[in-house]
């Protein structure tokens, strides 16, 4: 139950930070406001893994882990948040964000290529309901 009520904590915040994208791009370029951003985390994360002592944790990463954590860190950080960046900056966030939010279908199809996961017919219900949605939100651009 502590996780349902932490994920749904996780989703209220992550609902909220687009609006505060959204107002950070009036002024500033995305390529400004990625770099701030990740300047900033990394500033804060940095202060937190000393204070706590969790700096340590970092001479135990292999290279083969520190590779995928890299290639994640470049195609979800660098390039991914720099794209929807710029996207948001294009369009409505309200239309814009779920589009987004459609990731969970790719990661799915993803993990079954690459994971060999399994694709139930149940969670191949789901990823036809996120493009009836997406087709719902974008009603008036595809009509």
């Amino acid at each position: 139950m502590k996780f349902m009520v932490l994920s749904l904590l996780v989703a209220l915040i992550w609902g909220l930070n687009p609006i505060f994208e959204k107002l950070s791009l009036v002024r500033a370029s995305p390529f400004t406001v990625v770099t701030l951003r990740f300047t900033f985390m990394a500033s804060c994360l940095l202060i937190v893994s000393v204070a706590t002592g969790r700096y340590r944790d970092f001479m135990s990463v292999d290279g083969k882990t520190l590779l995928w954590i890299f290639l994640a860190g470049f195609l979800g950080g660098v390039v991914g948040l720099s794209l929807y960046f710029f996207v948001l900056k294009q369009d409505l966030t309200s239309r814009v964000v779920p589009i987004i939010a459609t990731y969970p279908l790719f990661t799915a199809l993803y993990a079954f290529i690459f994971l060999n996961e399994s694709l139930s017919a149940l969670r191949i219900i789901g990823i036809f309901l996120i493009v009836m949605g997406l087709i719902c939100i974008n009603w008036n651009r595809v009509g």
